[in-house]
């Protein structure tokens, strides 16, 4: 399996994309500007077979990141995973060569630094935001990790594939 991960997280103040709006008039969207409250999320992509999966964490860090190992290795037992990280500390520490050491079917591969564009999960993370984060507020983390949930579980294979750039 040819896997790729990354980890981003949101925030409860909106991000303000391109919208269509009257000329002159500035478009608001109505938030309580919370900025410190973040939503980790950990995500990752086969981009030849189109499935892809999200998973929340508390922090974006070696223990989420030894969670998100886990959960690949269940979901696909006894196949070998070649999966794809940045360089990440929380990608390279101790505690992760020791979970390689006792899993033979893990394989971590490192993209070179500073680029994102290889990565098919950065596309991914850009369509969520574009299609569901963008010029929203959300009350709550809860409700905007079920509504990244929800948008990114509608797509299909084929449009998983498209982003990735394999169609």
């Amino acid at each position: 399996m040819l896997v790729f991960e990354d980890e981003t997280g949101f925030s409860q103040h909106p991000r303000v994309s391109r919208v269509w709006a009257r000329k002159g008039e500035p478009f608001r969207v109505p938030t309580r500007s919370e900025h410190r409250k973040r939503l980790n999320i950990f995500g990752w992509v086969d981009p030849l077979g189109g499935r892809h999966g999200m998973m929340r964490t508390v922090q974006g860090n070696t223990q989420g990141f030894l969670q998100l190992l886990r959960k690949l290795r269940q979901s696909w037992r006894g196949k070998i995973i070649h999966l794809w990280v940045d360089g990440a500390p929380w990608h390279k520490g101790p505690l992760v060569q020791r979970y390689l050491a006792s899993h033979p079917d893990l394989h971590l591969e490192y993209l070179p630094p500073y680029q994102p564009r290889l990565n098919p999960q950065e596309r991914i993370w850009r369509q969520v935001r574009h299609e569901r984060t963008n010029n929203c507020w959300f009350p709550s983390l809860d409700e905007a990790w079920q509504a990244i949930r929800a948008t990114s579980r509608r797509w299909s294979v084929e449009k998983v594939k498209r982003l990735c750039n394999i169609i």
